[in-house]
Formats: C-alpha cells, sequence, structure tokens
C-alpha cells in the first residue's frame, strides 16, 4: 500500500509504456475484477489526429453546465497527473487518487496482471467514474480507435475530429490504415459526428457507419458552419445542425478555424446526447460556456507583454493549422518559433512547412525526455545550418533580445515541451 500520493504517482509512471501485443484482452481481464465499471454509464468516446482534447473539454463543460454529473478522461496531461481524471471539471484529488491506486493495485496483483502505463491510467478512471454514479463519461482515446484502451466502451456518441499522419508505427502506416483504426469507435446503433476528414478516408468511414447501423452527422452536409469571423482573439460564428439546430451568432475565444471546428463538433455531440436524455440545449448556457472557453497548451496565450503564446502541434496536419492561424491573428507580427520533437516523429516535414514561412525558427531539445529529439538528431535530419539552442529558455531570450520584444514568441511541438514552458512561465507569473 502507498502512503503518499508521490508513491502512487511513481508506481503509475514505472508501468510499462507498451505491450507487444494490440489487443483488448488485458484491458478486459483487469476491468472484469472490478465488475465492468465501463459498463455502468453512458458515454462519449471521442477520437481523431487532431483536436480530440479540445472537443472533449468542451462537451464536458456543456454537459456539466446543464447539470449532469460528467467523468472526463483526457490525455496527455499539462501540469500534473491528475488532471487526466476528472469529475465536473475538477481535477481528481490527491487523497481520491491514492485510495484508488491502491485499491485497484491490491486487485491487480492479486490477480498477477501487468498493466502498461496507459491500460492503469484507464482503470482507475472507469473504476472512479462508476465509484461516483456519473451521469454521462466523456472519453478521449489515446491513440488511434479500434485497439486503444479505451475501446471497451459501448459508446451512446462518437466523435472522429480529425484523420492525418502521426502515430504511423503504431495505427499506419498508410492515412487508410489510420482511418480504419478510428473507425473503431463507431458502434452499434450510435450517432457519430465527423468532423472535415480527408476525402479519401470518407468512403471507409462511411461502410463502418453501415456496418454498425450507426448515423453519421458530417461537417459540410448535415452540420454546417457559416458567417466565421476571426478577429484579435476573438471568433463569431453560427451553427446549422440536424433537427432543426440553428445557432446565430456564437462567440468563443479563438485563434485559428480549427478552434471553431472542434467546437462546433462538441456543441453537436452535447445537443446529441442531451435529446437522448429528453432534453434540450439551453442557449444561454451555451453562450455562457463558450464565451470563456479554453485548453491549455492549443494555441494558448500565456503572456501579453511580450507575446507568449504555446501550441502542441506536433504533426503536420497541426503544423498546418497552426501556420494558418497564426497568419490570420498575428499577421502584422514578426514570429519567433522554439520548436522541440520527439525523434520519432515527421521533422523533415515539419521543417519542410515552416520553411515556406518568414518565422525565425529556433529548434531545442525537448528537457527530461530520453525520446526526445537531440541536437546530433536534428542535425542528421535538418542539416548542419539549422538554428539550435540547448534548451528553450535560451531561445526566447535571444528572440527576445533580437526583436526588442516586438513580436509573437510561439513554442510548438511536443507536449512535453509545451508543458515543460506552461510550467515555468505561469509559476514565474505566479512569483511576481
Amino acid at each position: 500500500m502507498f502512503a503518499t500520493i508521490e508513491e502512487a504517482l511513481a508506481y503509475i509512471h514505472s508501468r510499462p509504456k507498451f505491450h507487444r501485443e494490440n489487443k483488448l484482452t488485458l484491458m478486459k481481464q483487469a476491468l472484469a475484477l472490478f465488475d465492468n465499471p465501463q459498463d455502468t454509464f453512458p458515454s462519449i468516446h471521442v477520437t481523431g489526429t487532431n483536436g480530440k482534447g479540445s472537443v472533449s473539454h468542451l462537451i464536458s463543460e456543456l454537459l456539466v453546465a446543464h447539470g449532469y454529473q460528467v467523468g472526463l478522461f483526457t490525455s496527455p496531461f499539462i501540469l500534473r497527473f491528475n488532471e487526466r481524471i476528472q469529475l465536473n471539471n475538477q481535477q481528481i484529488g490527491d487523497a481520491d487518487l491514492l485510495q484508488l491506486v491502491n485499491q485497484v493495485k491490491t486487485k491487480l496483483d492479486a490477480a498477477d496482471l501487468t498493466l502498461t502505463e496507459f491500460e492503469l491510467d484507464t482503470v482507475l478512471m472507469f473504476v472512479y467514474f462508476a465509484q461516483q454514479q456519473i451521469d454521462v463519461g466523456v472519453i478521449e482515446v489515446g491513440i488511434g480507435g479500434e485497439h486503444d484502451r479505451t475501446n471497451v466502451i459501448e459508446a451512446m456518441i462518437g466523435v472522429i475530429v480529425s484523420i492525418g499522419l502521426d502515430h504511423e508505427q503504431i495505427i499506419g502506416p498508410t492515412l487508410a490504415d489510420i482511418a480504419q483504426e478510428k473507425a473503431g469507435i463507431i458502434k452499434k446503433k450510435q450517432t457519430t459526428i465527423l468532423g472535415d476528414l480527408p476525402k479519401s478516408t470518407r468512403a471507409i468511414i462511411a461502410d463502418k457507419l453501415t456496418e454498425k447501423s450507426a448515423t453519421g452527422l458530417w461537417l459540410g452536409q448535415q452540420l454546417q458552419l457559416t458567417k466565421v469571423k476571426i478577429s484579435a482573439g476573438t471568433a463569431n460564428f453560427s451553427l446549422k445542425g440536424p433537427a432543426d439546430l440553428q445557432l446565430d451568432h456564437l462567440q468563443m475565444p479563438a485563434f485559428a478555424d480549427w478552434q471553431v471546428t472542434d467546437a462546433s463538433l462538441a456543441i453537436v455531440a452535447a445537443v446529441e446526447f442531451l435529446q437522448k436524455q429528453q432534453t434540450t440545449l439551453a442557449v444561454p448556457i451555451l453562450r455562457r460556456v463558450l464565451s470563456k472557453f479554453n485548453v491549455a497548451g492549443r494555441m494558448e496565450l500565456l503572456n501579453r507583454e511580450p507575446l507568449i503564446m504555446i501550441d502542441g502541434a506536433h504533426n503536420i496536419n497541426a503544423i498546418t493549422a497552426l501556420i494558418a492561424g497564426v497568419k490570420r491573428s498575428f499577421a502584422n507580427k514578426q514570429v519567433y518559433l522554439t520548436m522541440g520533437m520527439m525523434a520519432d516523429k515527421d521533422i523533415a516535414q515539419v521543417a519542410d512547412l515552416l520553411a515556406k514561412t518568414n518565422w525565425q525558427v529556433t529548434w531545442t531539445t525537448i528537457p527530461n525526455s530520453a525520446r526526445a529529439a537531440s541536437e546530433a538528431d536534428l542535425r542528421q535530419v535538418l542539416g548542419e545550418s539549422i538554428n539550435y539552442t540547448s534548451t528553450w529558455q535560451e531561445a526566447l531570450q535571444q528572440a527576445i533580445t533580437a526583436s526588442g520584444g516586438d513580436g509573437l514568441y510561439l513554442f510548438a511541438g511536443s507536449f512535453y515541451l509545451i508543458t515543460d514552458v506552461r510550467r515555468f512561465l505561469l509559476a514565474t507569473e505566479a512569483d511576481n
């Protein structure tokens, strides 16, 4: 038994990262020890190459604001592990998490079951949500869909936010492979909400919808975004959906189109859940929640003087969206980007995209990560002439000195880098 939360977290993080077998057998065995808690509440399952975290957070906030007891499971965490398991948008407390880890570990040890870190996280989440007797679980997929360890639920509503190239070595290598994997969250007679997916993948998703007798609500078809205007960090837009859903003059903090798109998918998911509960969306509540909505680490403005922004863009689609968003909202600013990525990511392709901008790009190595691309890795892939600093703090100082503080200082790439920047800058701000 663990006596402190530090011991419990050390145990969680000491678990293996991957199993050799890409099956859900072990997850099902583990959950059976706890009488299958995942079956005790309805769920909304969210996947996507990018955007699934933002969508999950907004669905949760909307349903909590409508009076529901909502469990939210997301990954990765930004500042602390407790962020991953939330009840009514409040992180699980240390005391509850400690008790939960001790309870789960005892049964797993007795059954001689060894889980990966993510499998353990997922079991902890399902057990906690069942104990809290939630009304609905909003469950974000870890990687992929069909073989993701969260895919032991028969979700009432599914959301496929986006499909692009990422984690190709696990769920690829092709876009079609990735689409097939993400389609695995579609369940029998489910309502599935679909973002702006690549044309080459739509038939794969449509076939799965037909196979499962599921209802697909597609952005650009049943869902229509209109009158989108983004200015000075605020977006205005209208949304039309099924069953005469018409929402005009919606407003939210945003710097990029994808933020509006993600919000629209989340709104429709919440509307569909409410309808299945024989109730309707309260538009004043929607407006209030939307007006204050933001997600840590996703085009998040940490400081205004100087302008410092972080974004967890670490694949082709996300970098493309980030470039478009920055160009749209900061057209008059010189951009100083500090980029840190994992060694197994598409570093060369990301660099090619960045080379087409006029941004000043500095590469760095993510601290305290064995998987991070080192200086040698980066120079091998990108050439000896890249601008590199060993720490992001040094990169920021050099950029501010060079520009006199009149630029946009952007950090992007792995969430491990974003986490480090956010933790450091917010702690510094709190000290001042």
